[in-house]
């Protein structure tokens, strides 16, 4: 794939062998050099190609993204992508994901601080990592720099923005009002280094990732934390501070921003959403109600508590066995996109519902019927002895097996040493066939 070829060219060229160390000691124009590069190459392979199918073509949030919202903590992260993955391999044709490169990229001239830096070698940590995925055309990279001609900004760009801007300002104050009668702020000091300030803000799980999440000061240290810099530290913020030094903004303004960058690739790109939690698909239904929205938590805990075999496989055999068996993924998906679509908004309850009442009994059936079959077999000696003379007298007709294939067998103590292979083979076409009936063929396999 040229994008991925052009990626690793542009991380070896600049990196030269030791990523980290560029990414933290280079100067800013070349760190901006390399965002700006790694932007362009992913705008120019991933824009828009046309018409996707928006049952199986999604935009990630910026969880799912690998992105620092709403926990930075790499293993968050990582445990993010393994959601991602899980999703994309077995259910989308395509899932665009957040650039962290572009993010950079956007912020033009302004200076590049240690978290920025930290945001690329994240970024390019996930590439890295999500390569394979990239590479199948499974995993892309969404572009929220669009460019529009005069007649299309008129016609398109300034009605969407317009409308968006309206559900960002209403969102926002629900958001906020929210969060300000079910969240504590508090600030304080790392170790009492006056050098170190952070807001710890603490709330329900629902709405804060762990129920608590800590806002570091970074260098220079922001105006956000000056006016608490003389308080006895630990110092619990009145509602009315918490308002004033617009704490809050800091959890509420991704969590919109995300969603505009998922409402604008959903209106350009035939897109669905893809959310991570509870939470995030209410406040995606808010600001559009006539999207489909997927829920990757759902799914995932879904298929890890019915399918534990499945969820746990290797993602690589997973892509083989989407290529090996085109059809048949095709057949499963569709049948899973029916059930899921009579969900409301991929409810959890309902999704792991769907998994319990009605794949999991066809699973069982299918293993049932290999089952029985397999019973069956190794009692019926006709068919092993028929079996074996057939195949023999095949081989003959079309001179696979030698002519002396019956002074062979004999010296081999008859049929039996010759058909025992055969007809093992023969079986294994015959679980197949039978387990093909049935619409979830796919996971079967997979979980084998």
């Amino acid at each position: 794939m040229e994008f991925i070829k052009e990626m690793d060219e542009a991380i070896a060229l600049w990196g030269e062998g030791n990523i980290r160390d560029a990414v933290f000691n280079s100067a800013e124009e070349d760190l901006f050099e390399f965002v700006e590069v790694a932007s362009l190459i992913s705008r120019h392979h991933f824009g828009s190609g046309g018409s996707s199918n928006e049952n199986f073509s999604f935009i990630a949030n910026s969880a799912l993204s690998g992105g620092p919202h709403p926990c930075s903590a790499r293993e968050c992260r990582k445990r993010k992508l393994d959601q991602l993955v899980s999703f994309a391999s077995l259910y989308a044709d395509e899932v665009y994901i957040q650039s962290p490169f572009e993010s950079v990229y956007l912020r033009g001239d302004r200076p590049i601080r240690e978290i920025e830096r930290e945001e690329v070698l994240s970024g390019i940590s996930n590439y890295l990592y999500l390569k394979p995925l990239i590479d199948i055309g499974l995993i892309k990279y969404a572009s929220v720099n669009a460019s529009f001609c005069d007649l299309h900004a008129e016609k398109i760009a300034k009605p969407l923005s317009a409308s968006i801007a309206k559900k960002e300002e209403k969102l926002y104050q629900a958001l906020e009002g929210f969060m300000l009668e079910r969240c504590k702020v508090t600030f304080d000091f790392v170790g009492g280094n006056k050098a170190k300030p952070f807001f710890e803000v603490t709330g329900p799980e629902e709405i804060i990732e762990h129920g608590a999440i800590y806002f570091h000061a970074h260098a220079p240290i922001s105006s956000l934390f000056l006016p608490f810099m003389e308080k006895s530290a630990p110092y619990s913020l009145e509602k009315d501070e918490v308002q004033e030094c617009n704490i809050l903004h800091q959890i509420v303004g991704p969590i919109v921003h995300d969603l505009s960058i998922q409402e604008w690739h959903s209106a350009l790109n035939g897109t669905s959403y893809l959310c991570d939690n509870r939470t995030s698909l209410k406040v995606a239904s808010k600001i559009n109600s006539k999207a489909y929205i997927a829920n990757s938590a759902a799914f995932e805990n879904a298929m890890k508590h019915y399918l534990p075999t499945v969820h746990f496989a290797q993602v690589s055999s997973i892509l083989d066995l989407r290529k090996k068996e085109e059809e048949a993924f095709a057949v499963y998906r569709d049948k899973l996109n029916k059930l899921m679509r009579e969900t409301r908004q991929w409810n959890e309850e309902e999704v792991s519902k769907i998994f319990r009442d009605e794949i999991l009994p066809e699973i069982n059936i299918i293993d049932k019927k290999i089952k029985d079959w397999k019973e069956n077999s190794r009692t019926s000696i006709a068919e092993k002895v028929l079996f074996g003379v057939a195949t023999a007298s095949f081989g003959l007709y079309g001179g696979v097996l030698p002519s002396n294939i019956g002074d062979i067998v004999a010296a081999l103590g008859g049929t039996s040493a010759v058909v025992g292979p055969l007809l093992e083979f023969n079986q294994t076409l015959k679980e197949k066939q039978e387990a093909r009936k049935n619409d979830f063929y796919f996971l079967w396999q997979a979980g084998r």
